[in-house]
């Protein structure tokens, strides 16, 4: 039993060490050290050096690889447990067939892509996030000191048009801000969960609005990209590989998967099992372009040129959809603070009509 417990410390500390940044250099290094004919176990075991001087958990894993690849076991399926099966296919089949630079060099190039959308994605949002932030805090703070030192002058009953409107506001959230708040937080728990989650045919539908649409994006781009660069391998892009994929996939990815194995398996290429499968995943442009490259010659290694191309047009449009976003929350802004402002003004007026 404390075996079992140290193992598990051991695979949580590896999931986040061994993230897709540190995968992405571990790959790089391994192809630099493999191409100047350094053997697979001395790279190891000089990464494995390295690594000791910022992590005690990457040495170890480093040397278990290097011990169960002594003992005959494929490099990919040493990795299995600890990198995306979509990797630990490329690597197996790369070892296998003795193209494991070639194989790593898709793996960093893939996560390197992926990182881009993730980066895009994570940095529009955050824009967003601090005027949201800055917006209630506006609202909370007219509602708790700007509006009552405001009442104690002339009671809210005597307020007039906006005035008396953003004064009901004001106190609506003084008596019911709570609740308004842990509403909030529940709808954004319950989309945040939704994201990997929802997988019935309405989730089409709402794929095409945010935040659904950027989880959509993101998932697609990693599923195509990995595509790529297994086929670009030499992998045959079949029900059995698609199916090693969606095991270790969110309920989400793998429900498109299984649609996309369907068609596949009856021997339909990428582009039309994508097309059938009826998801619009990754999305309705790349799969009608990978319908048309899907019969040409050579599709097998433009297609991860292909999913570049469209992963860097992923990117603009994020940057769009936020900048559609940021602009709706600062409207709401300037509207807040104009309703303030009025309502500022004429509780003034009707001030100065008193002293008059």
């Amino acid at each position: 039993m404390a075996k079992r417990k140290r193992d598990a410390f051991f695979d949580l500390s590896v999931k986040f060490e061994f993230g897709g940044d540190e995968r992405q250099r571990f790959y790089t290094k391994l192809v630099q050290l493999l191409e100047n004919g350094v053997s697979l176990d001395t790279a190891l075991f000089q990464i494995e050096k390295i690594s000791a001087r910022k992590s005690k958990v990457l040495p170890k894993l480093y040397r278990r690889w290097r011990n169960e690849i002594a003992e005959g076991i494929n490099f990919g399926t040493c990795l299995s447990s600890y990198v995306p099966s979509s990797e630990a296919i490329l690597l197996e089949t790369g070892a296998n067939s003795g193209k494991l630079v070639k194989s790593l060099q898709n793996a960093a190039e893939s996560i390197e892509n992926q990182s881009k959308v993730k980066k895009a994605i994570v940095g529009a949002a955050a824009y967003p996030g601090v005027l949201t932030a800055m917006l209630i805090a506006a609202m909370v703070l007219s509602s708790y000191k700007v509006i009552p030192t405001f009442e104690q002058i002339i009671p809210v009953d005597q307020w007039q048009g906006i005035a008396y409107a953003v004064a009901m506001a004001a106190q609506f959230i003084r008596e019911d801000g709570l609740t308004l708040l842990i509403g909030f937080v529940s709808v954004v728990v319950v989309v945040m969960m939704s994201l990997p989650r929802w997988t019935s045919n309405t989730r089409i539908y709402f794929d095409r609005f945010v935040p659904w649409s950027l989880y959509k994006m993101l998932q697609g781009s990693a599923f195509l990209l990995s595509v790529a660069s297994m086929m670009s391998a030499g992998i045959k892009i079949d029900e059995v590989s698609l199916g090693r994929i969606s095991k270790q996939s969110e309920p989400y990815l793998r429900q498109r998967i299984k649609g996309i194995q369907k068609y596949v398996a009856s021997g339909e290429n990428l582009g039309d099992a994508l097309f059938n499968a009826g998801y619009e995943f990754p999305d309705n442009e790349i799969i009608g372009d990978l319908q048309i490259y899907a019969r040409l010659r050579g599709f097998d290694q433009n297609l991860i040129r292909i999913s570049r191309i469209w992963v860097d047009g992923i990117v603009e449009r994020v940057h769009v959809a936020m900048k559609i976003v940021n602009f709706v929350i600062l409207v709401l802004i300037t509207v807040v603070i104009g309703c303030l402002i009025i309502s500022f003004y004429s509780v003034f007026q009707q001030i100065q009509n008193q002293q008059q």
